[in-house]
């Protein structure tokens, strides 16, 4: 009774563009189908948004659904219970993504940024002043990454630099890390888990610094 289904293909053309324009968040999916098989489809949709339960009468295929992230394989005839599991793992998983997706949707419309502030790094050059808003993250191979795609080498370590940054949207993530929550797109689930930022890079979170990046994540909610 928890699912609503709001579409229903045979035609697997047709089933790529109802998925397209509904946005689902499940989608149960046959594999042989006529023209264009399951993952194949799935290829088309990369990056794949929403969850997968295969319904399908060949078991062989079952490695490589989960390879494509599926929650869950079904063959034919369906048993009640498989299939129920399955919707319920889904189920999770579902209300996993929304929680972070409305703790970054929080996020993004509490941000209140101070005045720009300056922070002199020292180059093999000089020095440069650079406004700490600008910054995406920092890396103790001596590289600052700014918001314009632009790489800076500096020659200070990783520690020195988190004293200079004295805006509250920054944190240690890593030993090698410093990023500024500005930038954060999505915190994906793990011993540590991982950072994606809105540039595409994807950073590692260190197991001992996690729970102290959650924190941060809801002080930055609350303020």
């Amino acid at each position: 009774p928890q699912l609503h289904v709001i579409a229903s293909e045979t035609d697997p053309e047709q089933g790529l563009r109802q998925i397209k324009k509904l946005q689902p968040e499940l989608v149960f999916l046959d594999i042989n189908m006529p023209g264009l098989n399951g993952f194949e489809l799935l290829k088309k949709l990369e990056p794949v948004s929403f969850e997968v339960i295969f319904v399908t009468a060949f078991s062989e295929f079952a490695i490589e659904a989960f390879e494509y992230h599926a929650i869950g394989y079904l063959t034919k005839p369906i048993i009640d219970e498989k299939l129920l599991n399955a919707v319920q793992n889904a189920e999770v998983r579902i209300a996993q993504k929304n929680t972070t997706s409305s703790i970054f949707s929080l996020l993004e419309a509490k941000m209140n940024y101070p005045e720009e502030t300056k922070i002199p790094l020292s180059t093999l050059n000089g020095m440069l002043f650079v406004n700490e808003v600008d910054i995406v993250y920092c890396e103790s191979s001596g590289s600052y990454h700014l918001v314009d795609g632009k790489k800076l080498m500096v020659s200070k370590p990783i520690g020195e630099y988190e004293k200079l940054l004295s805006s509250g949207n920054f944190v240690r993530i890593h030993d090698k890390y410093i990023i500024n929550l500005k930038f954060v797109n999505e915190y994906i689930k793990g011993r540590g888990g991982e950072i994606k930022l809105h540039n595409a890079v994807t950073l590692p979170v260190s197991a001992n610094r996690k729970d102290h990046l959650m924190s941060r994540f809801d002080r930055w909610i609350r303020r």
